[in-house]
């Protein structure tokens, strides 16, 4: 790796504060320039980004059956049932009972109506009869869903009624599946995001570090305007632009953040420090990139697939309570609420008080390595 020193400002180490402020840019602009242009970082960089297409791809292919399953109790021969049977769209469950009707919406997650006896004659009457239905927009079909609502209105206003002429009474289900829309994508969202800061960011600003280290440049920045720190913040300085921008794409392709995104956003700005007091404290500790990528690559899938899996699945005990105490469950707990709801939950303020003070123990035991021995970012043990 090229090392840039000769293009830190030639100023002494006792400079003014915007003299240190140029002494980080050069630095950080000179990691910027390798993490562009080295084929490694370019694809640790971009992998996150090419997984949420790959798997963006995969669930707009599955999702693209608009078939929409119905379960139908019909109590007297209605016209709908005709009407809906002629659809390529809808798929009839026809059942002769309540009981076999909440069945299938309960069981086969599916929607469901029930069409009281006499319906289309009182609708005629403009008796205003009462039509029950179970919305249960699973598989992703929210979309086809709502365009069967529009189609069940418009074909009871044929019968020429200026008002709708029906009481109807839509019920939504309630589903805990993560393959419902907005639960699906933002849990792939969620995989992502925690991946741009564990995997790529951490693995970059260490490997900067560690590069260095085996390049054997400690002595070249002893003589340089650089000390330890200004190499600390550069590197980091890089770390950020380099997350921030592959942030940016994801949340892009996304189509933007969901939810409540304001406390989705703190929750990754309560990461970023974390994210780099790991990869600092793991640069300062091994001695070469091979270390670096062994010790932090393991590392950071232990603490990331428990969290994903506890709250991708209803886990058996005791690895519920085990994985539970994973301190990534509480940012990837975090991030669900903030993505799929508007409204804070009273829970999430317990996730946010554990994630925040996993930030304060990560930059603690960083700036207390770094306090001890700061040739150790610059120079092997």
């Amino acid at each position: 790796m090229t090392t840039g020193v000769e293009s830190l400002p030639k100023q002494t180490k006792a400079g003014s504060r915007a003299n240190h402020g140029r002494v980080i840019w050069a630095i950080a602009r000179k990691d910027l320039a390798e993490i562009t242009t080295n084929s490694q970082f370019i694809v640790m960089s971009l992998l996150p980004v090419l997984i949420f297409l790959v798997y963006r791809l995969m669930v707009s292919g599955i999702s693209t059956s608009s078939i929409l399953d119905i379960a139908v109790y019909d109590l007297g021969n209605s016209q709908l049932v005709n009407a809906m049977q002629e659809s390529a769209t809808i798929e009839l469950h026809i059942v002769t009972s309540e009981e076999a009707l909440q069945a299938q919406i309960d069981e086969g997650e599916m929607t469901g109506i029930q069409i009281p006896a006499n319906f289309d004659a009182d609708v005629t009457a403009g008796d205003m009869p009462a039509l029950n239905v179970w919305l249960n927009p699973a598989d992703g079909l929210a979309s086809e869903t709502a365009e069967w609502q529009r189609f069940i209105e418009a074909e009871i206003l044929k019968l020429g009624q200026q008002t709708l002429p029906a009481q109807i009474e839509w019920t939504e289900v309630e589903s805990d599946d993560l393959s419902v829309g907005t639960g699906l994508n933002s849990y792939l969202l969620i995989v992502v995001i925690t991946m741009v800061f564990f995997l790529t960011g951490a693995n970059l600003v260490a490997l900067l570090i560690t590069e260095e280290k085996e390049k054997k440049m400690g002595v070249v920045l002893i003589n340089s305007p650089a000390n330890p720190y200004h190499v600390v913040l550069g590197k980091s300085l890089a770390g950020i632009i380099g997350i921030a921008a592959t942030l940016s794409i994801v949340i892009l392709l996304n189509g933007g953040l969901t939810g409540n995104w304001p406390l989705a956003l703190l929750y990754m700005t309560v990461t970023l420090p974390i994210t780099l007091g790991i990869s600092i404290l793991t640069g300062s500790l091994v001695q070469s990139s091979k270390q670096c990528n062994s010790w932090l690559g393991v590392g950071m899938i232990l603490i990331l697939i428990p969290a994903w899996f506890s709250n991708l699945l209803k886990l058996p005990e005791p690895f519920e309570t085990i994985f539970s105490f994973v301190p990534t469950h509480f940012l990837v707990q975090g991030l669900s609420d903030a993505l799929n709801n508007s409204e804070v939950a009273e829970a999430n303020s317990g996730n946010l008080a554990v994630w925040l003070s996993v930030m304060v123990v990560v930059v603690g035991l960083t700036a207390w390595r770094l306090w001890q021995n700061p040739r150790s970012i610059i120079e092997p043990a």
